[in-house]
């Protein structure tokens, strides 16, 4: 099922099927397969996948005296998820080709959209710096809860993050429609569909190297 709002792109010289009226989604035989459409609940289970990790951190930072240093990590997020992730990441998925300058999806919903809309899939060295920018994000709370001992906040950290990335790549991952990122997990029989639905998309794949159907 999909939301009933419809939206326009004028991000691209085209108009994914993602941002196309609702009522072109009827033939679409894997439109209940991929979240190619915003909805507000899928933004929900991503936030509460990750909410108990986010929690576990920020709490165990401060209880081992080095809260001031959250202010740091924040501003270390709001530079990565809203810079650099959106420059390497987001700016190839169809929901950036919204109208307009907030992005809503699943995953980066509120990002302000500095870059051009990318339909080409992520090269390898973006790949590089996707994961290089989150490993960073992620050790970055871990260093103060080692030097604070926190020891059992650290290990329930770890364990929640698993679970979060785990419970992401289980279902979100599975449906997203950002089929160039790195831990992307949709078959390849509905990337091909999805591109097939969209000519200019499949071309900027092509170019890349992609074939469909092979």
């Amino acid at each position: 099922m999909v939301d009933q709002t419809e939206f326009k792109s004028s991000q691209a010289q085209f108009t994914p099927c993602t941002w196309k009226p609702i009522s072109e989604c009827e033939d679409c035989p894997i439109q209940d397969e991929l979240m190619c459409r915003f909805e507000t609940r899928d933004l929900v289970k991503f936030l509460l996948r990750f909410l108990p990790f986010g929690i576990a951190v920020i709490w165990g930072t401060i209880h081992a005296g080095y809260g001031r240093y959250l202010l740091l990590w924040l501003a270390y997020s709001l530079f990565f998820f809203f810079v650099w992730e959106a420059r390497v990441l987001c700016r190839h998925c169809p929901m950036w080709a919204e109208e307009g300058r907030i992005l809503h999806c699943h995953a980066n919903h509120g990002v302000y959209k500095i870059w051009k809309y990318e339909p080409g899939p992520m090269s390898w060295w973006e790949q590089i710096q996707f994961f290089l920018g989150a490993l960073l994000w992620i050790i970055f709370p871990f260093l103060f809860l080692v030097l604070g001992q926190e020891f059992l906040l650290g290990g329930i950290s770890l364990v929640t993050g698993f679970a979060g990335l785990y419970g992401l790549r289980r279902s979100a991952c599975g449906r997203c429609i950002n089929f160039s990122c790195p831990i992307n997990t949709v078959p390849k029989e509905y990337v091909d569909s999805y591109l097939e639905r969209n000519p200019e998309i499949r071309a900027a794949w092509g170019r890349s190297g992609y074939q469909v159907g092979e």
